[in-house]
């Protein structure tokens, strides 16, 4: 039971999304050990990231999150800043904190594989959160997408995290995943399940410049525009933004731990009359003190489910909370 607000709404299913928490400290991080990209990026923490970045506000921010009562905690990347095995090895223990790899779904961005040593510490330490990689191929897709099925709700992880020069933020899904990704969602399609696609990078074009855009996201805006999942999350720009391509709804969360804007957005699914009944809140910090109101909602039907007496976990209460 969700005791916040007045107004009672029947649940199949609650996700939460939070992306770019770009937790990890580089106090302790030398410049003068730091090569290549690295070294621009470790300056752009100490000028300025450090700043826009807050431990505490992240804490706050998970700390309400969990009040909700979420069955799912979405996470789209950008744990860290710079990809050291030192950075990664403590967002390990972070993400453990939040709840087992049942619970908590992850895809990389492109902070996290920042270097040519990032990957293999990645799954040294996230491994578990991480799709199994395919015999013989140690590429960063390897694996994916991924299909996590909780009852009828299907999320599909594709991973955009590739390794760029000095000065882009770019990211690449490449021939093979795309193809995968498409017969992913042709499956889910045919099952009548609820889907929902999560990336790090914007998945069209004109959201952001190309120095940070995906590199084929014209041809992922194909794939989405044939397929259409009901649900698109992503991040990396750090913002707060919803776009629609065709009946798919895209929804971009600020940083989780920006101490101007960080925010969450908490979804309910639930299946009626044939179809899935969607609430979106997004939830914004509200000054300084570590407190988060309702800053905006929205509520849509979407598709057709399969079987709505019998999808998943049986419904639980919840209500919304007023706005501040």
């Amino acid at each position: 039971m969700h005791n916040a607000g007045q107004s009672i709404i029947v649940s199949l299913m609650r996700l939460i999304h939070i992306t770019d928490p770009h937790l990890s400290n580089l106090d302790d991080t030398s410049f003068l050990k730091l090569r290549g990209k690295r070294r621009s990026g470790y300056l752009s923490w100490y000028r300025n990231r450090r700043y826009e970045h807050r431990r505490e506000v992240l804490d706050a921010l998970i700390d309400s999150a969990r009040q909700q009562d979420p069955d799912l905690l979405v996470l789209t990347g950008d744990l860290v800043h710079i990809g050291l095995d030192s950075e990664i090895r403590e967002a390990a223990h972070w993400l453990q904190s939040l709840g087992p790899p049942e619970k908590v779904i992850l895809v990389p961005g492109n902070h996290d594989n920042y270097a040519q040593d990032s990957l293999d510490s990645i799954y040294r330490y996230w491994g578990d959160y991480l799709p199994e990689r395919l015999a013989g191929d140690p590429s960063y897709t390897s694996g994916y997408p991924f299909v996590k099925k909780s009852g009828q709700v299907h999320l599909t992880g594709i991973n955009s995290s590739c390794i760029t020069r000095i000065f882009s933020a770019t990211g690449t899904l490449g021939n093979a995943q795309l193809e995968r990704l498409e017969t992913s969602l042709d499956a889910t399609q045919n099952e009548q399940a609820f889907s929902c696609l999560l990336i790090h990078h914007p998945p069209v074009p004109g959201i952001i410049g190309r120095r940070k855009a995906l590199t084929d996201d014209s041809r992922l805006a194909a794939v989405i525009r044939r397929r259409q999942p009901q649900l698109v999350l992503y991040g990396h720009i750090h913002v707060n933004r919803e776009d629609r391509l065709g009946e798919t709804r895209m929804y971009c969360t600020a940083s989780a731990s920006s101490a101007e804007t960080a925010s969450y957005r908490i979804f309910d699914l639930e299946p009626e009359s044939g179809a899935w009944q969607c609430k979106m809140r997004l939830m914004t910090l509200d000054g300084p003190g570590g407190q988060f109101r309702l800053a905006s909602e929205a509520c849509w039907q979407s598709g057709i489910c399969a079987n709505p007496a019998s999808t998943g976990p049986a419904p639980k209460s919840s209500a919304a909370p007023a706005p501040a």
